[in-house]
C-alpha cells in the first residue's frame, strides 16, 4: 500500500475516531447541562474563535507549500505565530469584560480567559505540526489528534460531573490543548529549531495575510447566528441553535472534510492537465449530492426521534430548526466544493468575493428574524441560502462555464434517489408512529438502515455515477 493511501486512511481513522468521541460527549453533556450553560460557553467559544483563526496567520499552509524551507524560514514562521498567538491571548483575557458585559454574562469572561491559556501554548506546536503534514507524517498527527480528543472529552465530562457546569467545557479544551503540546514535544522533528528568528518573516507576514482574511471570515460567517441570538434572544436560544447546527455539521464531519482534503489537489491538478473544469465540476456534483441531499433530506425527517432519542425531552426546541437547517444545506449543497474549486483555477479570490457578500445579507436576515423566534431564524437561513446558491452558480458560469442545463443534467439522477431512498423514513414516521411510539433509538437505526439499502439499490438501477466508484473501490 503506498504512502498517500496510508495517509489517508489514517486520517479518516482519526477524523472518525474523533467524531464518535466527540459525539458521545455532546450526548452526555446534553443531560449534565442545561441548554443555558451550553449557549453561554457557545457564545465564549465563537467570540474566542475569531481569534483562533488568526493565531495561525497561515503559518501551516506557508510551511506545507514552501519548496525551499531551511531553517530561518522557519525561526521566521515560529516568531510570527509566537508573537500573534500571544498577542491575541492578551487581547481575549482584556477584552473578556466587555464580552460580558455585552451579553450581560459574567460567565463568559471567566469561560474566555480559561480558553486564553490556549493562546500561550499553541504556538509551540503550531510549526512542528505543520512539519509532520508537510512530510505527510499522518501516524503522529493521527496520534496526537485522537489523544487531544479524548483527554479534552474525558477532562469535560468528569468536571461536568462534578459540577463544573460551562468552565468544565473550557478547562476540557485547555487540557487537549496540554495533551498536544507535550505529544508534539515527544515527536517532534530535530528539523525544527527551537528558537526564533527574523529572517525572512517579511515572505511568511505576505503569503499568511490573505488565507487568514479567509479563514476569519469564514468564521464568521458560520458563527454571526450565534453572536447575534445571545444578543437578541437569549443563552437558551443559542442553545437549542446550536444543537441543531451540530447534527446538520456532522455531514462536514463524516464527509466533506475527507473531500475537501482530496478535492482541492484533484481540481488543481485536472488545471495544470488543461482538463475541462466544467466536466470536472459537474462530476463532483452528481457525487457530492447523492451524498448529501439523502442525508439532509432523512435527517429533517427524523429529527423528532434524533433529538429526543439523542439528547432528551428537554431538547425538543431544536426540533424544527433542524429541520430548516437541513433545507438550508440541501440548497447550499451543490456548490460546497466551490471553495476547493476556485484556488485550483488561480481565482481564490472569488471565494473572498462571495464571503464579502453573504455575510452581510445572512447577518441582516437573522437580525430581522431573532426577535421573532427560532423559526423566523431557520427561514432566514433557508433564504439566504437560496440567494448564496444563485450567486454560487453565477461565479461558477462565469470562471468555469458551467451552465443551467449542466448542473441539471448532473443533479437529476441524484434527485431520483433522493425522494425513493427517504420512503422509509416517511413510512416510519407517519405509519409507524403508533408502533414505535417512544422508542426513538429503533425508530433511527431502523431509519439508517432501511434508507441505506434503499439508496443502494436505485444507484444501481438508474446508474447513478457514485455506483462506479464504488465498484471500483472494491475491486481495488
Amino acid at each position: 500500500m503506498s504512502k498517500v493511501r496510508k495517509s489517508i486512511l489514517l486520517s479518516l481513522g482519526q477524523n472518525y475516531a474523533s467524531f464518535a468521541i466527540q459525539f458521545v460527549v455532546s450526548i452526555i453533556l446534553a443531560r449534565l447541562l442545561n441548554p443555558s450553560e451550553i449557549g453561554l460557553y457557545s457564545i465564549a467559544a465563537v467570540l474566542i474563535g475569531f481569534a483562533s483563526s488568526m493565531r495561525d496567520f497561515g503559518i501551516s499552509a506557508y510551511i506545507i507549500q514552501e519548496r525551499d524551507l531551511t531553517p530561518d524560514k522557519i525561526r521566521a514562521a515560529f516568531t510570527l505565530t509566537l508573537f500573534t498567538a500571544w498577542t491575541l491571548a492578551l487581547v481575549v483575557a482584556l477584552g473578556s469584560n466587555y464580552a460580558a458585559e455585552f451579553y450581560h454574562q459574567p460567565g463568559v469572561r471567566s469561560v474566555m480567559r480559561i480558553l486564553a491559556l490556549n493562546f500561550v501554548l499553541i504556538p509551540f506546536g503550531t510549526v512542528p505540526m505543520a512539519y509532520m503534514y508537510k512530510k505527510m507524517e499522518f501516524k503522529y498527527i493521527a496520534l496526537i489528534k485522537f489523544f487531544t480528543n479524548l483527554t479534552g472529552a474525558i477532562t469535560t465530562v468528569t468536571l461536568a460531573y462534578l459540577g463544573y457546569s460551562y468552565l468544565s467545557m473550557a478547562w476540557g479544551s485547555v487540557a487537549g490543548i496540554l495533551c498536544t503540546f507535550a505529544l508534539v514535544q515527544l515527536w517532534r522533528s530535530k528539523d525544527i529549531p527551537f528558537t526564533p528568528g527574523i529572517k525572512g518573516i517579511r515572505k511568511v507576514f505576505s503569503f499568511g495575510s490573505l488565507s487568514s482574511l479567509i479563514t476569519i471570515l469564514i468564521d464568521i460567517g458560520q458563527s454571526e447566528a450565534d453572536l447575534i441570538l445571545g444578543r437578541l434572544s437569549g443563552m437558551s436560544t443559542v442553545g437549542y441553535f446550536g444543537r441543531a447546527m451540530g447534527l446538520v455539521s456532522t455531514f462536514d464531519t463524516l464527509v466533506m472534510r475527507a473531500l475537501w482534503d482530496v478535492t482541492a489537489p484533484h481540481f488543481s491538478e485536472q488545471s495544470r492537465n488543461d482538463h475541462p473544469m466544467k466536466q470536472s465540476f459537474e462530476e463532483s456534483l452528481a457525487l457530492l449530492t447523492v451524498v448529501a441531499w439523502p442525508f439532509f433530506i432523512n435527517l429533517a425527517i427524523m429529527a423528532d426521534p434524533i433529538i429526543i432519542g439523542l439528547y432528551g425531552k428537554q431538547w425538543t426546541a431544536s426540533i424544527i430548526p433542524l429541520q430548516l437547517l437541513c433545507i438550508f444545506s440541501l440548497v447550499k449543497s451543490p456548490f460546497m466544493l466551490m471553495g476547493s474549486m476556485m484556488p485550483a483555477v488561480g481565482r481564490i479570490e472569488q471565494n473572498l468575493y462571495q464571503l464579502l457578500m453573504r455575510i452581510p445579507i445572512r447577518g441582516i436576515l437573522i437580525f430581522i428574524a431573532a426577535p421573532k423566534g427560532l423559526l423566523a431564524v431557520g427561514i432566514a437561513f433557508i433564504i439566504s441560502g437560496t440567494i448564496e446558491s444563485i450567486t454560487d452558480f453565477i461565479q461558477c458560469r462565469k470562471v468555469i462555464g458551467i451552465d443551467l442545463n449542466g448542473l441539471v443534467q448532473s443533479l437529476h439522477k441524484s434527485f431520483w434517489v433522493t425522494a425513493l431512498s427517504c420512503l422509509p423514513s416517511i413510512a416510519i414516521i407517519t405509519i409507524g408512529k403508533n408502533i414505535f411510539e417512544n422508542k426513538h433509538w429503533t425508530e433511527i437505526v431502523l431509519s439508517m438502515l432501511s434508507c441505506t439499502a434503499v439508496w443502494a439499490t436505485i444507484i444501481y438501477l438508474v446508474k447513478h455515477p457514485i455506483e462506479k466508484q464504488i465498484h471500483w473501490r472494491i475491486n481495488n
